[in-house]
């Protein structure tokens, strides 16, 4: 090709880390977001506060694992420094004492410890093995858990714990994608580190990096058409723009390609892919408090910071600015699926209230100690992305992943959801991204 110009669509993770992967290789790219703002899923807030460093905390993606090899690199390469960011465990149920647990234990009996391991040992035997893991993507998260041993009072906590992995409850998820991310993954459940500022600074130094190279960042352009001729594909968004260039990655969540005009269209079974991947309901919720009152409970010195499950509307809780100075901090409530669509249509100040009340009663603090509610990111009501991360249920992992991964004529495609090592991390969508510049 005399001219090699190649347009992204998307620039969340996976559309900015393949937009720089294309311009280090030597392309001129186009990237059109619909959004007015770039980063998609990953989004950094501060609350500001005179005389201390703002507190920082995150209403998208939350956690860089000690194997997550291309995000370390990047910050490295970006000169960003990380933080810990493991927590504690522990539940609370009415009625009943907090049961506490240091980061990274197993928070069952012994016995179903060794059954568990044994599970795990069994899927990495068998990871080559394509009918044995087909026959586990058959069935779903709970019923293999009853299989191992997991009684119902194992298998409630297991949901409670699991779901926040997974966005819905473990009765719907895939019992291998959610097996392969703790038999491939580490004790943490990759649940490590941060950057410090926030992990919106990968995504500012992606647009800062390739602001300085051969590419136009373009917001607020929803893409509309893509067509595809004479070697050339071309693309249209709803505010009017047309760019064309020799090819095109997609980086964009599965439910939104729908949304899209193909010529020539996409593939039935690509298609009916992107009409049966359902995104996760999770809507996140920070709130401030006026001092760590969990320390005392939790203190730093453990290397851990405070989380807490429970089946209230809380859900599970944990404090964001761990490792962070000053004497306030915040708590952020991630709530899954139904619940995570009531606490969307609820008033902040109810929202502070209830979870306040929630963390005060478990740890035993009166009189309760108010909160003030700072912001909430329900993801599901995202237009331009429909859910926090792709959630796969049972007979999907082997079918629907690998038709909505096929390229489409000059077109690519990249995002969390097309990982099958990190699906669901920031991990996941920098690796697809820079896979399928790798692949122009």
């Amino acid at each position: 090709m005399a001219k090699k110009k190649c347009i992204v669509v998307g620039a969340g993770l996976a559309g900015l880390a393949a937009a720089y992967r294309a311009v280090q290789q030597g392309w001129e790219v186009d990237v059109l977001e619909a959004d007015h703002r770039y980063g998609g899923r990953v989004h950094t807030e501060e609350h500001h506060r005179q005389g201390l460093p703002p507190l920082v905390y995150e209403l998208g993606g939350e956690w860089i694992g000690s194997d997550h090899k291309r995000m370390i690199a990047l910050c490295k390469h970006f000169h960003l420094r990380t933080m810990d960011h493991r927590y504690g465990l522990s539940f609370w149920q009415e009625g009943l004492p907090l049961q506490t647990y240091p980061a990274g234990a197993f928070p069952f009996p012994k016995a179903i410890h060794k059954k568990f391991q044994k599970f795990c040992k069994e899927m990495n035997q068998h990871q080559n093995d394509v009918c044995w893991n087909e026959n586990l993507d058959r069935i779903d998260w709970w019923t293999k858990l009853k299989q191992i041993g997991f009684g119902q009072a194992e298998l409630e906590r297991r949901d409670l714990m699991d779901s926040t992995d997974f966005g819905e409850s473990i009765r719907q998820t895939s019992a291998y994608s959610a097996g392969a991310e703790y038999a491939f993954s580490n004790n943490f459940d990759e649940m490590d580190r941060k950057v410090v500022g926030g992990n919106a600074r990968l995504s500012d130094a992606f647009v800062d990096a390739i602001n300085a190279k051969r590419t136009s960042l373009h917001k607020n352009q929803e893409v509309t058409k893509i067509h595809q001729g004479n070697g050339m594909v071309k693309v249209t968004t709803r505010q009017g723009l047309t760019i064309e260039g020799n090819a095109c990655i997609c980086a964009i969540p599965a439910p939104c390609l729908s949304r899209i005009h193909w010529s020539p269209a996409l593939p039935e079974e690509q298609h009916n892919a992107t009409q049966q991947l359902q995104y996760a309901r999770i809507a996140k919720t920070a709130v401030l408090f006026p001092e760590k009152f969990w320390e005392k409970i939790w203190p730093p010195s453990k290397g851990s910071g405070f989380s807490m499950f429970s089946n209230r509307v809380s859900d599970f809780c944990f404090e964001s600015t761990f490792g962070q100075k000053g004497p306030e901090g915040v708590i952020c409530s991630y709530a899954i699926g139904d619940k995570a669509d009531d606490l969307a249509s609820e008033k902040g100040y109810r929202l502070a209230d209830w979870i306040s009340g929630d963390i005060c009663e478990a740890l035993q603090v009166k009189p309760k100690i108010p909160a003030v509610f700072l912001k909430q990111k329900p993801w599901q009501r995202e237009k331009s992305i429909g859910g926090a991360y792709a959630f796969y249920r049972p007979e999907q992992w082997f079918s629907v992943r690998p038709a909505l991964s096929r390229p489409h004529g000059r077109v690519l495609f990249a995002g969390e959801h097309l990982s099958e090592a990190w699906q669901g991390f920031m991990e996941g969508a920098v690796e697809t991204g820079e896979a399928a510049a790798d692949a122009l």
